[in-house]
Formats: structure tokens, C-alpha cells, sequence
């Protein structure tokens, strides 16, 4: 007996119209975060590539609720407002499930009812209830209790000790730090003030795997790999983890016109 083919249209079909309803999610899932997860901390020094350490923030922000989160950033004081400026123009609408999410909401409620001054994003780039939030008055994260705020806090200071000063008042502990800055020297000086174990210095999120085995037995040592300089040393009380790129100033600075450097045509690393 020959059986129809599968597409052929029989008169039940007709007669009993069936609509099935897609199965969609109703709401946008969302998992409530009770505890930081390794939050982290930027410095910005005027000296800074402000556009990368930018950047890098905004992006960020906007995934507030992921592990390793930017929680607080301490800018010097001469390129705060520039900073702040270049942050927002980076700024655009938040997904739903962080405009949605309760400790996001939460805090956006206790900084209109508290009088905070932030920063949010221009009109035309996002609705201020769905745009990433910097908090610029001189406030902790305890003012958002203990759990992940969705927020990021920023001040400004003057010299390394008013940076370490921050970092050492602010809340929950950070042990991963962001610094921005063309002084190598700058970065040994704040690191032996705070307690942070890892320095990313103008680069971020760079592979640790090469200098870990060390820092694990507590050895000194330094090497380049894949365009970066790690080490691992002992300052003060705690054992660090330094990583910069080694094809920048720290190295030897560049004597070319700006914008114009020739020395990796030339095969050289820079100029003497």
C-alpha cells in the first residue's frame, strides 16, 4: 500500500487547524550575585595612554556581573574630567540582564536617594536607567552594602601616597590592579605601598601561565614572552606579579617624531 509523502495535505489538516505557540523564555534570565567574584582596580596616571585605559574601562562596565569586574579607578587629578569624558563617549546601552538586575537597580536607587554625584551616558547613546554608571563622589563600594554593586567608583588624586591611600579605603579586597602609566618607576613605588599581588601595567587581560610557576615558588625571576615582560618579586610583605608590554618607553624611549617611528622597520628595538 503506497503512503502518501509527508508534505501531502489531508483534510484533518484543514479541519483542525493547530497553532503552536514558539516556545520563548518569558523573561530574561537573571542569576542574583551575592558575593564579588576577584573584582579589580585601575589606576590612571596623566602620563597614561588615556584612550586605551578608556577603553578598556567601558567595556567593562557594560558586563558588570561577570567575574573579574573593574569595581573602582583612582585618576590623577590633572585628567580626571578628560578621563570621565572619554569613558562616557564609550557608553552605550546596557543589556538586559544587567539594566534589569536587582543589585544594579538597587543601586541606582540608593544613589538618587543618597545625593550621590555620577556619570552616565549622553541621551542619544543610552536612557540614563539603562546606561553603565560611574560614581564620582567620595564614596566607597560599602555604600552598596557587600554585594556587586554594577557600579564603578572613581577619584582622583595627586601623588602615588594619595593613590595608595584609595586603593587601601576602598572595598571589597582587590589583589588584580590596572595601572596606566609611562613610568615603570611609578608602578614599583605604588606596588611596594598596597597590597595587590597582580600588576597589569597599560595592558589587560594578559596570560599569567609564563611567570606562575615562580611566583608559586616564591622565586624571583624575569623574562619576555609573546611581546611582554613578566617578572616576580618580593616587595615589602607580599610577593608581586609585574606585566607590561616591553615594546613601549619602559624599554628605551623613542627618538622619532610622534607618530613617525621607524625603528621596527629598521629592526631596531628603538633608538639609543
Amino acid at each position: 500500500m503506497c503512503e502518501p509523502h509527508r508534505s501531502f495535505i489531508s483534510s484533518n489538516l484543514v479541519e483542525s487547524l493547530r497553532c503552536d505557540k514558539p516556545n520563548y523564555p518569558s523573561k530574561t534570565t537573571i542569576q542574583i550575585k551575592k558575593s564579588w567574584v576577584r573584582p579589580r582596580f585601575m589606576f590612571v596616571f596623566e602620563n597614561g595612554d588615556l584612550n586605551t585605559a578608556a577603553h578598556c574601562l567601558a567595556e567593562n562596565m557594560h558586563e558588570p556581573f561577570e567575574p573579574f569586574p573593574i569595581a573602582s579607578v583612582a585618576v590623577q587629578q590633572s585628567v580626571r574630567e578628560e578621563f570621565i569624558a572619554r569613558v562616557k563617549d564609550r557608553f552605550h546601552q546596557l543589556a538586559p540582564h544587567v539594566a534589569l538586575h536587582p543589585n544594579f537597580e538597587r543601586s541606582q536607587k540608593e544613589l538618587q536617594m543618597g545625593g550621590i554625584k555620577y556619570e552616565v551616558a549622553s541621551n542619544e547613546n543610552a536612557p540614563a536607567i539603562a546606561s553603565p554608571i560611574i560614581v564620582t563622589d567620595n564614596i566607597t563600594h560599602l555604600f552598596f552594602s557587600t554585594t556587586p554593586s554594577g557600579v564603578v567608583t572613581l577619584k582622583s588624586f595627586e601623588t602615588v601616597n594619595e593613590a595608595s591611600q584609595i586603593f587601601i579605603k576602598e572595598q571589597p579586597p582587590f589583589d588584580v590592579i590596572h595601572v596606566f602609566d609611562e613610568s615603570i618607576v611609578t608602578v614599583y613605588e605604588l606596588a611596594s605601598r598596597i597590597s595587590g599581588i597582580q600588576f597589569y601595567v597599560n595592558c589587560i587581560e594578559v596570560c599569567l601561565l609564563p611567570i606562575l610557576p615562580f611566583y608559586g615558588m616564591r622565586h624571583a625571576c624575569s623574562k619576555l614572552y609573546d611581546g611582554y615582560h613578566y617578572e616576580t618579586l618580593e616587595l615589602g610583605a607580599y610577593w608581586r606579579i609585574i606585566v607590561f608590554p616591553y615594546k613601549t618607553s619602559f624599554v628605551s624611549r623613542c627618538c622619532c617624531p610622534p607618530g613617525e617611528c621607524i625603528c621596527s622597520l629598521q629592526a631596531n628595538n628603538c633608538c639609543d
